[in-house]
């Protein structure tokens, strides 16, 4: 968010999802999602149902939707669009990786967070160049 609000400041128009944490007794029991470009939040993955199961979350499909227009819009009308997080669900299909597909054909920059374990796979999946700028934070 920090970032997205850096470069907004600076006049560029950012788009894109963010996914800030659901906390609660210091225990993350979900995730929401946020479109950089209209400020919409609703809920993305929970620890319970209802939701499409994926691993240890329950993934709301309004949630996941809410997301892809959030791309969509982002390829449309962004100079950058960003997203947090690409993960495991995006790499089989699912999640944002429809949205994904139409920034990555727009042709803007874009920022992503992923864990680092997955750089090489989301690298492959999106067709980026080995040595595509990346910064790994400890």
């Amino acid at each position: 968010m920090r970032l997205a609000a850096e470069l907004q400041g600076r006049g560029v128009a950012v788009g894109g999802v963010v996914s800030p944490r659901v906390v609660v007794n210091g225990v993350t029991i979900g995730y929401q999602v946020q479109d950089l470009l209209t400020e919409e939040l609703a809920p993305l993955c929970s620890l319970t149902p209802p939701g499409i199961r994926f691993r240890r979350f329950f993934f709301s499909p309004q949630g996941i939707a809410l997301g892809n227009r959030a791309l969509a819009r982002a390829a449309e009308r962004a100079q950058v669009a960003m997203v947090d997080e690409l993960g495991p669900l995006e790499l089989t299909v699912g999640g944002f990786a429809p949205g994904l597909s139409r920034v990555r054909a727009a042709g803007i920059p874009m920022i992503i967070t992923l864990r680092p374990e997955l750089l090489e796979e989301v690298q492959d999946w999106l067709g980026l160049p080995e040595d595509v700028p990346t910064l790994l934070l400890a």
